[in-house]
Parts: structure tokens; sequence; C-alpha cells
């Protein structure tokens, strides 16, 4: 599957970008994943850095309840939990375009990293072939969209952060495109 990524367009490596910022596990990795989003963020004191870390954890992972839950199942499902039928529902349909996620990172399905690196390998493979166009339409469109500016809302709401909010004008800038990609 490497290789599918040697010819992203712009549009689908700022997908993976924003996928890295969303899946980084510590201080380092978010660094990094904001830093590749943001180069001006290099000018960021060691103290805002800290601000940074505290913000993504309070929205994102915990602990405690989180103020934006990256997990469409959280937005979709009528008791906002984690892994329902909406978490089975998109392992489904990965598996009928013969397609599963590496279970490396522990995290359910919907999580919003994995959704976006599924939007870009669609948006890949629809250059290729009418079956993934097909699939990546129906998945913006059924999926994507049904949650994910919802989510974006949360972040801009809730982030006591300049870079965290930041991120979320990013992904809403991002959805904007997609949304027009699906629609051409």
């Amino acid at each position: 599957m490497d290789s599918i990524y040697k010819a992203l367009t712009e549009f689908e490596s700022s997908g993976l970008l924003l996928r890295d910022f969303f899946i980084a596990s510590d201080s380092h990795s978010l660094k990094s994943a904001y830093l590749a989003l943001n180069q001006a963020a290099s000018a960021l004191t060691e103290e805002e850095w800290l601000a940074v870390e505290y913000d993504f954890n309070a929205l994102f992972v915990g602990p405690g309840k989180l103020k934006a839950a990256p997990f469409a199942s959280v937005y979709l499902e009528e008791a906002g939990l984690v892994m329902g039928k909406t978490t089975l529902n998109l392992r489904e349909f990965m598996e009928q375009l013969g397609l599963s996620l590496n279970q490396e990172n522990n995290i359910p399905d919907d999580h919003i990293s994995c959704v976006l690196e599924l939007a870009v390998l669609l948006s890949v493979n629809a250059r290729q072939s009418t079956e993934y166009t097909e699939a990546f339409i129906h998945y913006v469109n059924e999926y994507v969209l049904s949650w994910v500016p919802v989510y974006c809302e949360k972040i801009k709401i809730n982030a006591q952060t300049a870079p965290l909010r930041h991120v979320a004008e990013r992904l809403s800038d991002w959805l904007d495109e997609l949304k027009t990609r699906v629609s051409i």
C-alpha cells in the first residue's frame, strides 16, 4: 500500500498530515505533526507546547469526558458510545472493498485519523477505478459529512489554544475541498 502514496495530490497529502496530527500519541509526535501543518508554530515556547498538549488531551484523549471525541459513533449513535453499530458498519464497508485497519495503534475504526486516511485512500484509487469512485462518493456523502463538520465545531468551541483552533480550521477547509471533489 505504500506505493499508492507516492503520487498524492496536495489535497491528499494535507489529509494525511491531518491524520498524523489526530493520531499523535505523545508530545513529540504531536509537536512534529503540528509543525508539518504549520511551520510558523516553531516559534511556540515550551510552555505554549505544554498548553497545546493539555488541550489536545482534554479534547481528544482524556482522562475524563472528551470535549471533542474523535470517534464517529459518538456523534452518530443515540447512546454516543464508541464501537457501536456505526463503527461496525464502517468496518463492513472497508471489508467490501478488501480493506482493513492496521491494528498497530489499537484505535477504533471510526477514529478521525482512520476516517481521514480512508478518504485519502479512496481519493487516490478513485482516479483509477469507477468502483472506487462510487465508494469514495458514498463514503464522503453518507459517512464523513454526517459527523466531521460537527466534530470540527466541537473543537472550535472547546479548544483553549490557537493551534487546536487552527487545526479545526484546516480540517474544515479540507472538508470543503473534499465536498467539491465528490460533487464533480
